[in-house]
């Protein structure tokens, strides 16, 4: 039997959604351009227009309670967002140098030569790069040489993010295939192949700088987008949708009702329904995906010049976005503060009668001490339950 409290928080998560894609469309008609056309904008706002498709699809998803295949594209939702935000706001960029046949001492000496000599560089006014550090994710022993975006000659405080031309320039079926495997109308030159391998070999570098799972986390913190915190649900909610996007034993059956009950046969899916809670969680991460998106997209117009963007037109479309983590609070994204569910957890485990003096109630906090639950599913039911505890008192459902 559902629960007309789940079916009623659905309906409000999706309509919600529903209406930050009308006015996303509606709000083309709102932009007025300034004296000069800058296509890059256009192509921005593109690249949003087919991540507003793959929610599409994903309401769609849901509503045919196809829950599994919905937090699969979200998956590919999640990862186009983080290379969004730099894409809009990722003004510095690296790349690596491969030290790893150093001993351990001996890259710390190179590191702090480096080091040296780039500040001297700076100083002259000699050097493009910003910074030299050492690489803080595998593989071991790299040097990362820091640079910042390219610089409009007309406006030189009007930095163009190097992941807007690497995602353009990027192609897997260069990274990826030889073309020796594959059927050829004539044979190459021996100049041609060496040719085509030195692209390969570049494609492969810019992948992983720039486009790669990790060079997007490592770009993301280098530029102050996120801190270890937000990475850390990066990383948690990013491992979770993978689940249903590449294969992983009992997964997609978690989500359903009776999940411990095995039919066998044959069919579409299993036999029993998704859980009203996995088809609210698959809600809650398009809505809260999108307006991300959207977020980057309001304030990219926002910010640029005027000779290029006279009026955004954004204010519909921000009211509605900036609504998703006060209309939902009890769902931990990347960026929303804890749900209070979380500060009373945390409380409760982890508090002392000190704290409790001090604070007075668990949403008193501070939202800097309150981890997140990497169990995505499972914290999302108890979240919606309520609660009590002798010190910290009751806690109530969110969605009644």
């Amino acid at each position: 039997m559902e629960d007309a409290n789940l079916t009623r928080e659905i309906g409000r998560v999706n309509q919600h959604t529903r209406s930050m894609i009308s006015e996303y469309v509606a709000w083309g008609g709102k932009i007025r351009n300034g004296e000069v056309h800058y296509a890059l904008y256009d192509e921005m706002l593109e690249f949003v227009n087919l991540r507003t498709e793959t929610a599409d699809s994903c309401l769609t998803l849901i509503e045919n309670r196809k829950i599994a295949d919905s937090l699969g594209l979200s998956r590919s939702l999640l990862e186009h967002y983080l290379l969004f935000m730099l894409m809009c706001r990722g003004r510095k960029y690296f790349r690596l140098q491969d030290l790893s046949n150093l001993t351990k001492g001996q890259f710390n000496v190179r590191l702090r030569k480096e080091q040296e000599d780039l500040e001297a560089k700076r100083a002259a006014g000699t050097s493009q790069r910003i910074a030299v550090r050492k690489y803080p994710r595998a593989p071991a022993r790299h040097l990362m040489h820091i640079f910042e975006g390219l610089k409009d000659k007309e406006d030189p405080d009007f930095v163009i993010p190097i992941h807007y031309f690497q995602f353009q320039q990027f192609r897997p079926e260069v990274m990826r295939l030889n073309d020796e495997d594959y059927f050829q109308y004539y044979q190459r030159p021996e100049e041609t192949k060496k040719a085509l391998e030195e692209h390969q070999r570049g494609a492969t570098f810019n992948y992983r700088h720039y486009l790669a799972y990790d060079a997007l986390l490592q770009s993301l913190e280098l530029n102050d987008l996120v801190d270890s915190a937000a990475i850390a649900r990066i990383e948690a909610h990013y491992t979770f949708l993978g689940k249903f996007l590449h294969p992983t034993h009992g997964a997609a059956r978690e989500l359903h009702e009776r999940s411990n009950i095995h039919y066998g046969g044959t069919g579409v899916g299993i036999g029993q329904d998704y859980s009203q809670l996995s088809v609210l969680l698959a809600s809650l991460y398009v809505c809260y995906s999108l307006a991300g998106l959207f977020g980057e997209a309001v304030a990219l117009l926002e910010g640029a010049p005027s000779k290029y963007v006279a009026d955004a037109g954004t204010s519909d479309l921000r009211a509605l976005m900036d609504g998703v983590p006060r209309s939902f609070p009890y769902f931990w994204f990347l960026f929303n503060d804890p749900p209070l569910f979380d500060c009373f957890n945390y409380c409760v485990h982890h508090a002392s009668e000190q704290n409790l003096a001090e604070w007075g109630h668990y949403s008193n906090v501070p939202k800097e001490r309150v981890p997140f639950d990497q169990n995505i599913y499972t914290h999302l039911e108890r979240s919606l339950g309520a609660c009590s505890n002798s010190r910290w008192g009751m806690y109530y459902s969110p969605i009644g």
